[in-house]
């Protein structure tokens, strides 16, 4: 029997014509809510960077997309980062780089992890926070626990500046600015579930029916992502490429990055060459979307690149 998939973008005919148009009405709407709500922590912050020198300046709709990750990462994952008593953060986080660096000890390395995350990182039945952070340390162990996942390594990296940020605030202040972006990331669950549940109705089935089978998975977190993160990564991808679509159509080299489940063919036959950069499609399959993704790069002058696993990300990020 063959399962439902989880989310698509084409339920109401092509995805050009319908999902598309959708995102980028409902990413006016998240951010014209956001003028009026955290739009300013995010002009304070980018002031931030910019006095300091931290990174180069990003547009201020980047970082107000990374507060609003930062309220659906607490209220998903602080109750169980804030519940651990020990765990080695740090053996964690150095085997999910040791697995991109070694390809041959990766088997291994993924069996190790998935183990040792399960007795760790997830110790119990994950709850869902409802109270904003009391204090910075919060943050910091959810930062923590982030980092030592391997699939939330970039936030964590993006998070340790928002730390700094919050370091510098007074404890009043720090508590209205957790408030504000949690009454935000709320509304955005909210909202987001009505203007694109659409497009992902078999998630929270997928997750009831094969939670068990992930638990001592190394991607459990990939795979048992929430419908409210999904909405998040659609909104965060319009945001992105707003941002930067002046720098891509100005770019000389262009690589598409797909998803090794977009592969015709299992992992164990997909006949791609693996390289450092992820898997280069030799076109084993005429049916494969990636082979057929491939041909289309051929004319329009792009390349394309399997990422096996989201943490593989890394390395173009």
């Amino acid at each position: 029997m063959k399962l439902p998939i989880t989310y698509q973008l084409n339920p109401n005919g092509p995805a050009a014509s319908t999902y598309y148009p959708a995102i980028a009405e409902f990413t006016n709407q998240v951010l014209e809510r956001a003028e009026n709500s955290i739009f300013s922590i995010a002009r304070e912050y980018r002031q931030y960077i910019i006095e300091y020198e931290l990174e180069d300046p990003r547009t201020n709709e980047e970082y107000v997309y990374e507060l609003l990750n930062f309220g659906l990462l607490w209220r998903t994952y602080s109750h169980t980062a804030n519940s651990i008593r020990f765990a080695p953060f740090r053996i964690l986080a150095a085997l999910a780089e040791w697995r991109k660096k070694h390809q041959h000890l990766k088997p291994a390395i993924d069996i190790l992890r998935g183990l040792m995350m399960s007795c760790f990182l997830v110790p119990g039945k994950p709850k869902r926070m409802e109270r904003p952070p009391l204090n910075l340390y919060e943050v910091e162990r959810l930062v923590v626990w982030l980092d030592a996942t391997g699939d939330f390594r970039e936030d964590a990296l993006r998070y340790i500046r928002w730390l700094g940020y919050w370091g510098i605030q007074t404890n009043r202040q720090f508590s209205r600015t957790m408030e504000r972006v949690l009454a935000f990331s709320d509304w955005f669950e909210d909202t987001s579930l009505v203007r694109l549940g659409g497009y992902t109705p078999h998630v929270d089935k997928f997750i009831s029916e094969n939670a068990d089978q992930y638990r001592w998975r190394e991607d459990r977190f990939a795979c048992l992502r929430s419908r409210s993160e999904y909405h998040l990564n659609m909104v965060g991808a319009e945001i992105l490429n707003r941002a930067f679509r002046s720098e891509f159509l100005n770019a000389e080299h262009k690589t598409v990055l797909v998803p090794g489940c977009m592969r015709l063919r299992s992992a164990q036959k997909c006949e791609g060459t693996k390289t450092a950069d992820g898997v280069r499609c030799t076109g084993c399959e005429a049916k494969c979307h990636v082979h057929q993704l491939r041909q289309l790069g051929i004319k329009q002058h792009f390349d394309v690149c399997v990422m096996p696993h989201s943490t593989d990300l890394s390395r173009w990020a």
